[in-house]
């Protein structure tokens, strides 16, 4: 591309810390962000139009908010991270690679489908290795974040020495990866005993209904539990789609408006 090292990063989140921590000289490497989230909805590729906007209008049904994020809006997001990976891969002249990817299947199935299509020098890509990461928080506990988006990047000494050079047989395994989930029709993948794994849409409904009681609760409540069970392979929206559905289906009560979570209140039925 130019010669500069490439960071990959997952996430607004993660690069707003990336830039906060001030580790890295901003003008010396390429900042690459990708954030669409790929373990959730219908898979696209890069070189599809078609899979794209099926892949926003489920989306956009799962926001339920035309004005924030419908349809266009959706598809703009989707197809940024598209158009970021064919730049990449068109710019793409051997520079070093650096993936902050975490132990999330998000960020899993995202760096896949970058490598699959970058195609690059096994010795020139380099991996954060949140699996055998700590650091010390404020309170001076030793922690194990699994992704950047909810690592202190400040707190950490020497950054560089977290890195460890992919393997050919790991490279292999995530081009393997991308063609698996690309060529099955799951709406769902998560990360289950170490394994990216596929799942019913429904998946988590069980949980949901668990949290659910006699009486009226906001959904944050039964949501934010279901969350830390998933171990937050899915994000707050998917599961308010769910629970609505769930609503749809008669399985939960409800009054107020199906809206966001602040717009009403859920139950078992009576």
């Amino acid at each position: 591309m130019n010669n500069k090292d490439i960071h990959v990063v997952f996430g607004n989140s993660a690069k707003g810390l990336f830039i906060q921590s001030k580790k890295f000289d901003l003008d010396a490497i390429q900042l690459i962000c990708l954030e669409d989230a790929l373990n959730l909805g219908p898979i696209c590729d890069l070189d599809s139009v078609e899979e794209i906007k099926k892949r926003s209008n489920w989306w956009s049904k799962v926001f339920d908010d035309p004005e924030k994020m419908g349809e266009e809006k959706t598809f703009t997001l989707i197809n940024k991270d598209v158009e970021t990976i064919k730049r990449v891969v068109a710019n793409y002249t051997n520079e070093k690679i650096y993936l902050w990817t975490g132990l999330v299947a998000s960020e899993i199935i995202s760096t896949a489908r970058l490598l699959y299509h970058l195609q690059p020098l096994n010795n020139h890509i380099h991996l954060f290795d949140f699996s055998k990461f700590s650091m010390k928080n404020v309170r001076g506990e030793v922690i194990h974040p699994e992704c950047l988006s909810v690592t202190d990047l400040c707190r950490v000494d020497d950054v560089e020495k977290h890195f460890r050079i992919l393997t050919e047989e790991e490279l292999l395994k995530f081009r393997q990866l991308w063609e698996k989930v690309k060529s099955e029709n799951f709406l769902l993948w998560i990360k289950e005993n170490g394994r990216i794994v596929e799942k019913d849409e429904t998946y988590f409904d069980s949980f949901l209904l668990s949290y659910c009681s006699s009486e009226f609760q906001h959904p944050a409540r039964v949501i934010g539990h279901t969350l830390y069970d998933a171990d937050f392979n899915v994000g707050d929206s998917f599961l308010n789609y769910r629970l609505k559905q769930l609503i749809l289906m008669g399985k939960v009560a409800y009054h107020g408006e199906l809206k966001e979570m602040r717009h009403y209140k859920v139950r078992l039925p009576k």
